[in-house]
């Protein structure tokens, strides 16, 4: 069964180290993220941006970032491990119907395709990697939903 997505901000001595996604749904594009430190002392006068909150001026210094997918990396924090650490695991979800599915994990795979070849480019064996990813991944959703219970090994 699918979960929702979790997020983690990584971040050490107050610097963001990484931006993670768990469970992210291989068909919706991953989100570019701010990341604003209203801390600027020390700070060079091109690393602050300045920006309008409410018409009233602010600065900060800031950068965006496209997390990271959790499930793409090895060795790397689990951002639904930390929620459940800390006792908030997320809401239980019933799930999409086995048809439901499958149809969204050939969208997803028919979207992939249509990007890569819009890259007039030949594919690389990342983008080959991605499609096994999503294939194989979407299939073991297919088959948990309709109530399989080989251990996949996640």
């Amino acid at each position: 069964m699918t979960r929702p997505a979790s997020l983690a901000v990584v971040l050490e001595g107050g610097l963001v180290q990484a931006l993670l996604v768990q469970d992210w749904p291989a068909h919706v594009p991953l989100p570019c993220i701010a990341v604003v430190d209203y801390d600027t002392e020390g700070a060079d006068d091109d690393e602050i941006t300045h920006f309008l909150i409410g018409g009233k001026p602010e600065e900060a210094v800031c950068r965006s970032d496209v997390p990271e997918v959790y499930e793409h990396l090895t060795d790397a924090l689990s951002p639904l491990a930390v929620l459940t650490a800390l006792g908030d695991p997320p809401p239980d979800d019933d799930g999409e119907p086995p048809l439901a599915l499958a149809q969204s994990v050939r969208q997803s795979i028919l979207d992939l395709d249509a990007r890569i070849n819009q890259s007039e480019q030949p594919p690389t064996g990342d983008d080959y990697n991605h499609l096994y990813v999503l294939a194989n991944c979407g299939l073991i959703d297919v088959l948990k939903a309709l109530g399989d219970p080989t251990d996949f090994g996640e």
